[in-house]
């Protein structure tokens, strides 16, 4: 990669990525081979267009031993199976004699059989029979790796850079029920890093989100803090208004939110009333667009239904797409210069540019 991929570890002398970073069909295709190789990535509930009129999730969909149902992560076909034995793993939606789709909906078989020629693998991924074929260790199924953790799907499309257990380290899961919304699927404008800095940029909130009336308003700036972690982030504020708050441990204070994000593309934003999950998924040949996904799991049905009022939840959601809306104008304007950092106001944009670098060129 080039030389104004690197982001110098000091952050007072450090520069953010170029815009090409942002706007390069090839750069993009360089993240996909690696960012998006070598991390864990969470299995979205609804993605596949062969389920979008089946309400049940894809987890829900593969509970019982032998039952197989078709996903899509980065536009790539896979697809989930539980074995007979109850493991369940995560396979290539695509045939290994002359590559027909192997599952095209919810089903369930002791056998996989491919719709075109009838070649057969067991649950395991297992060539099982094919007339005319010796097997060979190519005619398997690949195995992706893939583990479930706090109720998620995870996987990784080649060989993960750290164990899932630690790019997740601090994070609590609680059970809580999904609840399903019109809009949590959804193109929209910029790229998938425009989405995840504006997540960890603290000074937008006073501006986009701006008094009187927005989340600028509801929190208490002062208190903002970020932590930086190996794999995450973890940010939090205080809130003006206790009943939007939880307990943050200390008198007369509650926490409006606590805001992970997790590298390289997914947010887990735990609020009084739930969760709410964000995936800024890269579209393969549009690096100016972003397949978003915003999903809710509800721990307080009462806090829920003030998550408008209290939380602002569709007004942020708005006034963040119109941001990034503009900000891939001026990215794609030819004057996008390579800004700077605040060393003590932007800690987390810095890690996160730091981390694509590395990624990207491994000298860095």
């Amino acid at each position: 990669m080039a030389s104004d991929t690197f982001v110098d570890p000091d952050i007072s002398k450090a520069e953010t990525l170029p815009a090409r970073a942002f706007t390069d069909p090839d750069f993009l295709e360089r993240e996909l081979e690696t960012i998006f190789a070598r991390n864990w990535l969470m299995v979205p509930q609804r993605t596949a267009a062969e389920l979008r009129n089946d309400p049940r999730e894809v987890t829900e969909l593969v509970q019982r031993k032998g039952s197989r149902a078709p996903i899509s992560i980065l536009d790539r076909p896979l697809f989930l199976q539980r074995d007979w034995d109850g493991g369940l793993h995560c396979f290539p939606n695509v045939c290994t004699h002359a590559w027909h789709v192997l599952v095209e909906g919810p089903e369930r078989d002791r056998q996989i059989t491919c719709p075109q020629h009838g070649r057969k693998f067991d649950c395991s991924g297992k060539f099982a029979r094919h007339a005319g074929f010796d097997p060979r260790p190519c005619d398997d199924l690949a195995d992706f790796p893939l583990q479930e953790e706090g109720g998620f799907l995870w996987t990784c499309l080649g060989n993960p850079d750290a164990p899932l257990q630690d790019v997740l380290k601090g994070v609590s899961f609680s059970s809580m029920k999904r609840r399903a919304q019109s809009n949590e699927v959804r193109v929209v404008a910029g790229n998938w890093k425009q989405h995840a800095w504006n997540f960890l940029d603290k000074f937008h909130i006073g501006y986009i989100h701006r008094a009187p009336g927005g989340l600028a308003d509801a929190v208490d700036m002062k208190s903002y803090k970020t932590e930086i972690f190996d794999h995450s982030v973890l940010q939090s504020v205080w809130t003006r208004n206790r009943e939007a708050g939880f307990d943050g441990g200390e008198d007369g204070k509650y926490l409006f939110a606590r805001w992970w994000f997790i590298f390289p593309n997914m947010t887990l934003n735990f609020y009084p009333w739930g969760l709410s999950v964000n995936l800024y998924i890269p579209i393969p040949g549009r690096p100016d667009e972003t397949l978003f996904h915003w999903y809710h799991y509800v721990a307080d049905e009462a806090r829920y239904e003030k998550r408008d009022e209290l939380w602002l939840n569709d007004a942020v959601d708005t006034e963040d797409q119109e941001a990034m809306l503009q900000v891939r104008r001026g990215v794609q304007s030819g004057y996008a210069v390579r800004g700077t950092f605040s060393p003590t106001e932007e800690q987390g944009a810095h890690w996160f540019h730091r981390k694509i670098s590395l990624a990207l060129n491994e000298k860095n």
